[in-house]
């Protein structure tokens, strides 16, 4: 047997594989979660949810990501959910290699969002993860709603007002930004809306992610 016929693509497969894997460990997944306890569950797009039922996303990335999470209704406009500087929480920008669930949790309990009540005609929730800060994004976040656990004093997490600033992408008004159009779109393309996320077309080391519902009717 000749070694060297044997050990020479056997060297080629294993760097290949090498290559392979660092290409993609550098991809982030994030998977949408609704209920708490044994009653979580994997969001679904479409999925037909009762008012106030408690929304998460599950992050993973294997390096440190800076993640911005929003959701838009033709009822709210655009909200911001992360990172909102009105909710006090254990995870901060940018987010640490591993695994995170968000929005995070305060003193020892797990915060959630919510679904909003008598939005139509459905609320699409949209992240976006880079390897550095998006400016664009950044410039709008101070503009947004956005959900604090701050306003009352219960520490329950709500929608509030902004203040010393013009609201921008308020109800009846489009997602103000192309690259959270863009991250929209992907969630009327496919129906597949965990697992890693989808680079984005046009801006380099960023991947984006989408998930549509629509709000269970309740019975007259």
């Amino acid at each position: 047997m000749n070694v060297r016929l044997v050990l020479v693509p056997a060297i080629a497969l294993i760097a290949a594989g090498i290559v392979w894997y660092s290409q993609t460990d550098a991809v982030p997944a994030a998977t949408w979660r609704t209920g708490t306890g044994a009653d979580v569950k994997q969001g679904r797009n479409w999925d037909e949810l009762p008012a106030e039922t408690k929304v998460r996303l599950s992050f993973r990335c294997d390096s440190s990501r800076y993640v911005y999470v929003f959701s838009h209704s033709q009822t709210d406009g655009t909200l911001l959910l992360f990172p909102s500087p009105e909710v006090m929480s254990d995870l901060t920008q940018p987010l640490a290699a591993g695994h995170s669930v968000l929005p995070g949790a305060r003193d020892g309990n797990e915060l959630a969002w919510t679904t909003r009540a008598e939005v139509l005609p459905s609320t699409t929730f949209l992240v976006v993860a880079a390897k550095e800060r998006v400016p664009e994004l950044e410039a709008l976040l101070p503009k947004l709603r956005r959900w604090s656990n701050r306003a009352l004093t219960s520490g329950l997490m709500a929608v509030t007002a902004i203040k010393d600033a013009e609201v921008v992408s308020g109800p009846g008004q489009p997602l103000p930004d192309a690259l959270l159009q863009r991250a929209a779109e992907l969630s009327l393309r496919t129906d597949l809306v965990n697992g890693p996320l989808t680079p984005d077309t046009a801006r380099p080391d960023t991947w984006l992610g989408s998930w549509r519902i629509k709000e269970l009717a309740t019975p007259k």
